[in-house]
């Protein structure tokens, strides 16, 4: 039987989800970017996860998108 993971996240509240959808934006048009694609769906999970690693500030946060 394999073990089961369970991972406890603390939800992202509005002021949260607001700043780093300030981050990812600025990246979009950056990269040149468009809202529905792919990159931009990855990038919004780079930023998620480096934010919920511990990653709190902007220059972080875009120095985590860079490594994309």
């Amino acid at each position: 039987m394999r073990p089961q993971r369970v991972f406890a996240l603390d939800p992202l509240g509005p002021d949260e989800l607001e700043f780093i959808e300030g981050i990812f934006r600025n990246e979009l048009q950056l990269r040149a970017l468009p809202l529905k694609s792919e990159e931009a769906a990855i990038l919004a999970a780079r930023l998620i996860g480096a934010y919920q690693s511990g990653v709190r500030d902007a220059a972080g946060l875009a120095a985590a998108a860079e490594r994309m």
